[in-house]
């Protein structure tokens, strides 16, 4: 009982942590120039995906690799299937033409690298340093075509805080991270002991939707205000973040194991991120309507009604 209520407690640690490291980085970044767009994009955009590569690597350490393959993949579908087909059925979403032509193609072809390399069973340190370095040209690409890029209408969201508290941030959010990832690696595993399940079905349902629930909120807040390109956008970076450099980095520490029944859940995830590209060419063009919106709930609803039954 203690551990399943670590757990909970770590999952809040967790998230405050990364929220903690996001703010002291911004502000660090401020306080000496960095470019806008570095601290939009690498800081502010992947620190909506710290959780799940805290929870991946410490499984990975801790030889509980099918709760991090989970919720990378669980995460991953949630994001696309739930989380923007639910905002589409309450405001059809009209994304940026750059997002479609650039980012949801590189957002497929980052799923099919994965499952590519782990066809043998495994994500090794090789595949690990071809991960990371699709991940750092696609980095580069997107800083370079972004450099000139500035949204008039975009505001100023964290609050900006001295050098020294910002140190003390980042530190204490990197704190909250690992000890915050630990308890949730650990909780999940007796969750899974204790109700039956397997490690792998904790990381698609619990952990995989429970570490997208912030990315949700901010998503339905943005398409109710009109601004649902930036949310669909965070989500698709998102979502290639997680699979090259949370898989890459976690596989070049130590290799992780690829069960063959985790090829199913991460087809569907291919297949999610392929609808949605081809959705981006029917009717009205890039914009995710309110019918394809439902059609991506239900779709989640009977994959998780398949995988739970």
């Amino acid at each position: 009982m203690l551990t399943i209520f670590l757990f909970f407690i770590g999952f809040y640690i967790l998230i405050k942590g990364a929220n903690f490291l996001v703010e002291g980085a911004v502000s660090f970044a401020h306080k000496f120039k960095i470019p806008h767009i570095v601290i939009g994009l690498i800081i502010v955009g992947i620190g909506s995906s710290i959780p799940e590569f805290a929870i991946t690597f410490v499984s990975n350490l801790l030889d509980q690799k099918e709760i991090g393959l989970g919720t990378v993949i669980g995460s991953n579908t949630f994001n696309i299937l739930f989380i923007l087909g639910f905002c589409a059925f309450l405001f059809p979403l009209t994304l940026k033409k750059i997002w479609v032509k650039r980012d949801m193609l590189w957002n497929i072809f980052a799923i099919i690298l994965t499952c590519a390399l782990a066809l043998d069973g495994q994500l090794n340190s090789l595949d690990g340093v071809i991960m990371l370095a699709t991940f750092i040209v696609w980095l580069i690409h997107v800083t370079k075509e972004n450099k000139d890029h500035k949204d008039e209408n975009e505001k100023e969201s964290f609050h900006i805080v001295a050098v020294p508290i910002a140190i003390m941030m980042i530190l204490a959010g990197f704190l909250g991270i690992i000890l915050g990832g630990k308890w949730v690696v650990d909780g999940a595993v007796a969750l899974a002991k204790n109700f039956g399940i397997s490690q792998t079905m904790v990381g698609l349902t619990i952990l995989g939707i429970g570490t997208s629930l912030p990315e949700l909120a901010i998503a339905v807040v943005a398409a109710y205000k009109k601004e649902s390109g930036i949310a669909v956008g965070t989500i698709i970076g998102s979502n290639i973040f997680d699979f090259l450099m949370i898989l890459g980095t976690s596989a070049l520490v130590k290799p992780i194991l690829f069960p063959k029944n985790l090829f199913f859940d991460i087809s569907l995830t291919l297949f999610s991120a392929i609808l949605l590209y081809i959705f981006m060419f029917t009717g009205t063009k890039h914009t995710l309507k309110r019918f394809e919106g439902f059609l991506f709930v239900a779709i989640y609803i009977a994959y998780i009604a398949y995988i739970i039954s």
